[in-house]
């Protein structure tokens, strides 16, 4: 098992497990995701069985605001020492397995690398306790798109070096 950046190759499987792992949300198009992994490649990420299927797919990019972006619209190319972590998502197979725990991981550790400061997300479908095991903390007050659900809250991650 094994955690590889993603590839052109990666798609049809991220797709399905998008599609199984988002019951509140509607999932986004193939093209929005895309746009969310060219530009940062190095920040996305897919988890590989032993016999190379993906079980989990996670996209993070470059994100100037403390507002988060909106789900369903392109991520424009950024410079910036935030990084947003737009999705994290696990096959049903996947699940109860530490797979989530390792590409977070994965993530921080090359976000440190890389010299980002900050790691942002919106967290959904109830995963704030998941997130916060990993040191995020919820930002209050912040305007989150209706999209991402009824009780998303932006979370953040201070990463020190």
């Amino acid at each position: 098992m094994s955690i590889r950046l993603i590839s052109e190759n990666s798609w049809d499987r991220i797709l399905k497990i998008q599609e199984e792992a988002y019951t509140e949300l509607t999932p986004e198009d193939a093209n929005i995701l895309k746009s969310k992994w060219l530009s940062a490649p190095k920040t996305c990420a897919v988890y590989l069985n032993h016999d190379n299927k993906i079980l989990a797919y996670l996209l993070a990019h470059p994100w100037a605001s403390e507002t988060p972006p909106k789900l369903h619209e392109d991520s424009p190319i950024t410079n910036s020492s935030n990084l947003y972590l737009h999705d994290l998502a696990l096959a049903n197979e996947a699940r109860g397995k530490g797979i989530a725990k390792e590409l977070v991981k994965n993530l921080i550790d090359n976000a440190k690398i890389q010299g980002y400061s900050k790691i942002l997300l919106v967290a959904v479908q109830n995963s704030t306790e998941f997130w916060a095991k990993f040191g995020f903390l919820d930002i209050p007050n912040v305007v989150i798109c209706p999209s991402y659900g009824n009780s998303a809250k932006l979370m953040a991650l201070e990463l020190k070096a």
